[in-house]
């Protein structure tokens, strides 16, 4: 039995999914509420929430803004984004707020069940647009083609940098001034966004550079 709540402002929206996870033999809805501020006035510890089904839109407190406070009442629980939004500044930043799903509203009640399901059984339920969305804001990453934005100089000298040799040392070793490795290093780091040495080391070595 997997134990869900729900968040939804619309009336007819909210009371259509509490009916038809009810009829389910594998769920028990065990609150249903139009807001942030409705939930809150609730007792948490007495509702083991396992699965969250959150509108991305609310009035008052947001949903994206209510993903820290659900998360602080129910650790363990999966929360599921819902919404008619599809544009990636949403998706991106639900998962990045700690959402483990976006589902986007198809009206077909039988897709949440499914990402109720996928989010219990594997942690995480995403519809095909949102998936699409993540993939393509991951792909955007300046890191992700960094070979190929950087000159062949420009990689040396990211090696050398990792290896943790100083700009004089790399001089030396590439027959260099300093003031033109300084050069090619202010061009890497316009080229993979970052702003400082340990900012771009730490990229370097997270990403396998």
């Amino acid at each position: 039995m997997i134990n869900v709540g729900i968040i939804e402002d619309n009336y007819f929206q909210l009371n259509s999914y509490k009916e038809y996870l009810e009829d389910l033999p594998d769920c028990r809805v065990v609150f249903a509420c139009k807001s942030m501020e409705e939930f809150a006035a609730l007792s948490p510890q007495d509702m083991e929430a396992q699965v969250v089904l959150l509108d991305v839109m609310l009035p008052g407190m947001s949903g994206i803004e209510g993903i820290y406070q659900l998360r602080e009442a129910f650790p363990e629980a999966k929360i599921i984004m819902l919404t008619a939004h599809d544009e990636k500044q949403y998706v991106v930043r639900c998962v990045k707020e700690g959402a483990h799903g976006y589902l986007v509203k198809t009206g077909r009640l039988a897709d949440i069940y499914q990402g109720i399901l996928d989010a219990a059984t594997y942690g995480c339920a995403l519809s095909p647009r949102a998936a699409c969305q993540l993939i393509s804001h991951i792909n955007q990453d300046p890191l992700q083609p960094v070979r190929y934005k950087l000159t062949e100089r420009e990689y040396e000298l990211l090696s050398l940098l990792k290896e943790g040799y100083s700009y004089k040392v790399m001089a030396d070793r590439l027959h260099l001034s300093v003031f033109t490795i300084n050069h090619h290093l202010k061009k890497i780091y316009q080229k993979l966004n970052v702003s400082s040495k340990s900012e771009l080391v730490s990229r370097i070595c997270m990403n396998n550079l």
